[in-house]
């Protein structure tokens, strides 16, 4: 065995609880996700088409216009990409997806340095064959962005990627 490992350490447990988290609202009702009162926990069941519902969550969300930084919108970025990022491994056929903090992701792809240490790249999905895909950024660019930023449409692309 290597002395030195470059094989991260997976985060698939802890992104997975922050899904749930925002899946489920009544979980954390101490310490809610913003918007809460928007979010329909029927409506969000791990399928690409709950990300529909997302997308129309993130659209009323972005007209609040969260102070980018503050504590609400690191909860809401958080909580949201890691359920959009859940989405992906849950639904791709044949490729196995995991989450990785920004270490991790640093040992598998050192040119992820060059964007520096953020929000949207905290945590990723990483898959051995295509490399990183970046949901809590996709969640951000919606934020910034709108529609034209659909997280539901990125994660199809992904997963048709993964087929």
């Amino acid at each position: 065995m290597a002395l030195f490992s470059r094989k991260p350490e997976l985060q698939d447990e802890p992104l997975s609880e922050l899904g749930q988290m925002f899946a489920s609202p009544e979980v954390v009702s101490d310490d809610p996700t913003p918007g809460t009162e928007l979010l329909d926990p029927s409506r969000l069941d791990f399928t690409v088409e709950s990300l529909g519902f997302v997308d129309d969550y993130l659209d009323q969300m972005r007209k609040r216009r969260l102070e980018e930084g503050g504590d609400a919108y690191y909860k809401l970025v958080l909580r949201c990409g890691a359920y959009v990022g859940e989405v992906i491994r849950r639904n791709a056929k044949g490729k196995a997806y995991h989450w990785l903090d920004y270490k991790g992701a640093l040992k598998i792809n050192k040119s992820i340095a060059d964007f520096g240490e953020s929000l949207g790249g905290a945590a990723v999905l990483w898959d051995s064959a295509t490399g990183l895909t970046f949901p809590l950024a996709k969640v951000q660019k919606f934020l910034d962005n709108g529609r034209e930023d659909s997280v539901q449409f990125f994660a199809k692309v992904v997963i048709e990627k993964s087929e």
